[in-house]
């Protein structure tokens, strides 16, 4: 039986203590960043708990009763690599309430890479790595840290990304913190164009299904906190709001939407090309200001007093939605524009990228396709080996079989560029391609 964690009080109600300034540069994996000459990223020793006794966050400053510790786990995309994830941990492991801090970066994923459902039970990360976790009996944390710009010219291994079944089983969390959303921007053509039911339904799709878990099998977790992407500029205000809008419609049943972009301010000093990936004081600055806004929940709403997940009257009516089926068709077509396919730095650590070509419909030779042109998506660059598209020339005609790529599929959140299809288009990609994701079932040499 889990003992039930302390109550949080909510009587202090101190000034938050002033920001303490720290230069660093830190020189981590992403796009090319200098390597550091250590192993260990800096983080700020002990901000948690100044945080949480500024904020009068008991369960978190006090220690705890015998067995009464805290559990966390806290589960991020590449945005954490920065320092986000590692000051974040720092945070909470500073905290002497906090008895457990369990902290595991995925570059890359998406809500479903954590589950185990098909076609993401056997994924792996390419492009970067991180696993802080606390040995219970044992003061050591257990690390494991593979990514970019570690040492010189050093590319990260595949990682097979832990599955929060598992996780959940093993760890017995009381508060699971999940930073992601940033994957769902490729969505958007151009970065501004919003299809409001189609890209509702995409975001439903890779969102509801871990909503509908956690509230099921949730035994263990009292709070669950999602991290909103921080400010960034590769998308509008008003597609980052509608991302926002539409996670939240799914966490809400049941935890706590943190909106990162009230305490993130676009452009950073220390940012990649991409204009979303971030480090240095940015990053930790964003981890410490989570914390603050955890500490604060935690203060208006005891934990102690939370009841887990599994035992609420959750409403998941509208968490049911089912993905697109991938409806096949063959057509001959004429490719009428390209777009260039861009050097990877702009998409780095990504080792998978696509890019869109326009084609004119000739002739519909099978299956069911109205409209007059095609946009497809053609893989550009798989495990970050450059793919030979050399065949596909302009004004060239060619028979293909096409599938939509659906909403749940691999390559729904890949990053991808398009600077030639008209937005109505709905995307497709060829068939032997659907199977070159290197994680797919059918994949054989993917990368060739």
């Amino acid at each position: 039986m889990i003992a039930s964690p302390q109550l949080c009080s909510n009587t202090a109600n101190h000034p938050h203590i002033s920001r303490y300034f720290l230069g660093l540069a830190l020189g981590l994996a992403l796009c090319g960043s200098a390597a550091r000459a250590d192993d260990d990223v800096v983080t700020r020793k002990g901000r948690g708990l100044e945080i949480a006794t500024d904020a009068g966050a008991t369960c978190l400053s006090a220690a705890p009763e015998k067995d009464k510790g805290l559990r966390v786990l806290v589960l991020a995309d590449s945005m954490g690599i920065g320092g986000f994830a590692e000051e974040l941990d720092a945070c909470f492991r500073s905290c002497p309430g906090v008895a457990q801090v369990h902290t595991i970066v995925a570059c890359g994923a998406n809500p479903l890479t954590w589950m185990k459902a098909a076609p993401y039970t056997n994924v792996s990360t390419r492009c970067g790595f991180l696993r802080y976790e606390t040995v219970p009996g044992k003061p050591k944390v257990d690390r494991e840290k593979d990514f970019y710009g570690m040492t010189k010219g050093h590319k990260p291994a595949a990682h097979k990304v832990p599955k929060i079944e598992d996780l959940v089983e093993r760890i017995k969390p009381d508060i699971v913190v999940f930073q992601n959303g940033n994957n769902f921007f490729d969505f958007f053509k151009e970065g501004k164009v919003i299809k409001e039911d189609v890209h509702r339904n995409l975001i439903r799709v890779h969102t509801a299904p871990l909503v509908r878990w956690l509230a099921t099998n949730g035994a263990s977790i009292r709070k669950f906190y999602w991290v909103s992407p921080a400010q960034a500029g590769n998308v509008t205000t008003e597609v980052q709001q509608f991302v926002f809008d539409c996670i939240n419609t799914h966490v809400t049943k049941i935890g706590v939407m943190l909106d990162s972009r009230k305490i993130t301010s676009y452009p950073y000093k220390n940012q990649e090309k991409d204009k979303m990936h971030f480090y240095g004081t940015a990053a930790l600055d964003w981890g410490d200001d989570t914390f603050r806004l955890i500490a604060d929940d935690l203060v208006a709403n005891d934990i102690a007093a939370a009841v887990v997940l599994s035992k609420r009257n959750i409403d998941l009516s509208d968490t049911t939605a089912q993905p697109t089926k991938e409806g096949e068709v063959t057509l001959r077509l004429r490719l009428k524009a390209l777009t260039p396919v861009p050097a990877p730095a702009t998409f780095a650590p990504y080792g998978e990228f696509l890019v869109g070509y326009l084609y004119d419909v000739l002739e519909v030779k099978a299956g069911k396709y109205d409209e007059k042109e095609m946009l497809l998506f053609q893989p550009a660059y798989i495990k970050h080996v450059k793919q030979d598209l050399s065949r596909f020339k302009l004004k060239q005609e060619f028979t293909l079989t096409v599938a939509e790529i659906g909403e749940d599929s691999l390559w729904a959140t890949v990053h991808r560029k398009d600077i030639v299809g008209p937005p109505e288009l709905d995307p497709f990609m060829i068939r032997e391609d659907i199977g070159r994701h290197p994680d797919s079932a059918d994949c054989r040499k993917c990368d060739q």
